[in-house]
């Protein structure tokens, strides 16, 4: 009987792998995802590497190269004859702390401006993951980083959630984080969808960009366990000019 119950957790937790992406990718999107949300919190042990591989579902060898990735972004300690640990956020170097944390986590350290804040038709770029829905609640905001603006779109979440969801909050937390402290919602895995664009002049002026300079456009859809979505976003950031370089050989004419 245990035997068939972890294998029917392998099986369901299996699903939520894509074949376009590698296992280790994903599994390393999947734990980032936890641990930044606080779903995993420092100190926590993680599952040992054959466990945890058996409750995915996968070989041994993914979960050695996920691990292997979030201790260098320092998200994990590992101790020999341990085991593998959430760290402690604080200790995170500079240069580790990454947009990740900032998109899922960390309070902002200086207070967002919300331009708008309601219920809207569901846009239909969104609809597909919430089939449910006919409208969404969205905030249109502009966030900042060292006290320069850093981004710049549109949050997502079910109109329920609106009334605890204030414009106070939401000027000063991540939309995910807000969601998990005040409706308990933990996100499991989140889709993300990165595009170079010229910026356009709305977003240039909030960013003070100069119109049609490079940006990156962010599109994200947060699912939980049962593979609901629970939010999404668009955002703009800026960004350096994306030039690919290389050298090529030709044989003589």
């Amino acid at each position: 009987m245990i035997g068939k119950a972890a294998g029917l957790c392998s099986g369901a937790r299996m699903n939520q792998f894509s074949s376009s992406l590698p296992i280790w990718y994903q599994l390393t999107q999947i734990l980032r995802t936890e641990i930044l949300s606080g779903t995993r919190r420092h100190g926590d042990r993680l599952d040992p590497e054959v466990r945890m591989a058996q409750s995915y579902g996968i070989s041994v060898v993914p979960v050695r190269q996920a691990l292997r990735v979030l201790e260098q972004e320092g998200l994990v300690a590992r101790r020999r004859g341990s085991g593998t640990y959430v760290s402690q956020p604080e200790h995170l170097s500079r240069e580790t702390m990454t947009s990740l944390e900032a998109l899922y986590s960390r309070e902002f350290s200086k207070p967002a401006e919300i331009f708008e804040r309601g219920v809207t038709d569901v846009p239909p770029q969104f609809a597909r993951y919430f089939p449910a829905s006919a409208q969404l609640a969205f905030v249109r905001r502009l966030a900042f980083r060292d006290e320069r603006p850093w981004s710049y779109g549109k949050l997502y979440f079910a109109d329920a959630h609106l009334d605890r969801l204030t414009a106070d909050r939401l000027a000063r937390y991540p939309l995910y984080r807000l969601l998990q402290e005040q409706y308990g919602i933990s996100l499991v895995r989140s889709h993300f969808e990165v595009k170079a664009i010229a910026v356009d002049a709305e977003a240039a002026s909030l960013l003070a960009l100069e119109p049609f300079s490079p940006a990156l456009s962010l599109t994200s859809i947060g699912f939980d366990k049962d593979g609901t979505a629970v939010g999404a976003y668009e955002m703009t950031f800026p960004s350096a000019p994306m030039v690919i370089q290389f050298e090529t050989s030709h044989d003589s004419a």
